[in-house]
């Protein structure tokens, strides 16, 4: 799964926010400690939180998977 630097709508990198190559959004978020957001393609909020970039891949590889 690649991960590239989300962009705002003027083309600028969003700091500490990635988009998947199968278009999920994978952001940091600072509760009382670092977390991962992960938010569904077209998501207005996280379905997520979880604490490291490999959390990150089976938490959409397990939502991919119910998907089907």
């Amino acid at each position: 799964m690649k991960w590239a630097q989300k962009k705002n709508r003027d083309g600028h990198p969003i700091k500490d926010c990635w988009v998947t190559d199968t278009g999920y959004t994978v952001a940091i978020c600072r509760l009382p400690e670092q977390r991962f957001a992960v938010t569904r393609p077209a998501g207005d909020v996280p379905f997520a939180y979880v604490g490291t970039r490999d959390e990150v891949v089976r938490a959409i590889s397990s939502d991919q998977g119910a998907a089907q």
